[in-house]
């Protein structure tokens, strides 16, 4: 029996795939990640580490290539900076000009005018720097660029097991402020509606993935608190627990710990009290 339990976001939408054979007694995970709803394709680093692909986020593009933060200070490209940029350099007096010449050994004609020297360090900048990946701001995204993401990432993502996956849990978006929140929640839905009609969707109260790891005196906790909780719990189960052992390096390691801890403990809750 395979279902999905997911946490809604939009730049940080999480969700685990379950899955329990006919002959066993316990649930494993097939997937578990967090993706960007904003982009269609993610910049990963395309360096090698330890004989594999490095994979994290890329910071910096060159030559349609990405690299992350680290092993863009193993290249002999520079950095991205403002003193490159047209819009500075065209406000700055051929001293400092020269002086930015010299400090990056740019080879210009003597004497030179201030417009030949802008362009000759705007081109020596678009040779030998990195260019930035700006991230799309989750605000200023439309929803329709959202669906056509969902389709896209989804349709890799649950491509083997879309046929064979029985139920989808949603964490229930709630409040005046989670109106595109709510949007999305109804958007994921339509998605396995329409690829797997006999898919039941359920959509899941928020205070219940934490309720049976909730002590007395945990009753007060904040949100951030709730969240520290659910990450520690998170990780204390998959590191001990056999079927999901497997997963607790991915976990310990990822930058969005909260999110996947969210959509895993929801799953676990589901399994303990629906299934």
């Amino acid at each position: 029996m395979k279902f999905v339990s997911i946490d809604v976001g939009i730049k940080n939408l999480s969700f685990c795939l379950f899955n329990k054979k006919s002959d066993s007694n316990y649930y494993q995970i097939l997937a578990w990640d967090n993706i960007d709803l904003t982009e269609k394709y993610e910049s990963k680093c395309i360096e090698i580490e330890k004989n594999s692909l490095c994979g994290k986020p890329a910071k910096f593009i060159k030559d349609s290539k990405c690299y992350c933060l680290k092993h863009s200070k193993q290249t002999n490209y520079l950095l991205p900076a403002s003193e490159f940029q047209l819009s500075f350099l065209n406000k700055q007096k051929i001293q400092k000009l020269i002086e930015i010449a010299n400090k990056h050994n740019i080879s210009y004609e003597k004497p030179c005018k201030k417009l030949e020297l802008v362009n000759t360090i705007h081109e020596f900048s678009v040779t030998n720097c990195f260019e930035a990946i700006v991230k799309t701001n989750a605000n200023k995204v439309d929803l329709v660029t959202i669906g056509k993401n969902i389709q896209h990432k989804f349709d890799h993502l649950f491509k083997d097991h879309i046929e064979t996956i029985e139920t989808i849990i949603i964490e229930n978006q709630i409040g005046p402020l989670a109106n595109k929140m709510k949007t999305l929640q109804g958007m994921l839905s339509q998605y396995f509606i329409m690829k797997n009609n006999n898919i039941r969707i359920e959509f899941i109260s928020s205070s219940n993935k934490l309720k049976e790891f909730i002590k007395e005196n945990d009753a007060k906790l904040d949100y951030k608190q709730r969240k520290q909780l659910g990450i520690t719990t998170c990780i204390e189960i998959v590191s001990s627990e056999f079927q999901y052992a497997d997963w607790a390096t991915f976990v310990q390691n990822h930058k969005k710990k909260d999110d996947l801890s969210d959509c895993f403990l929801q799953g676990l809750w589901y399994i303990k009290n629906k299934l």
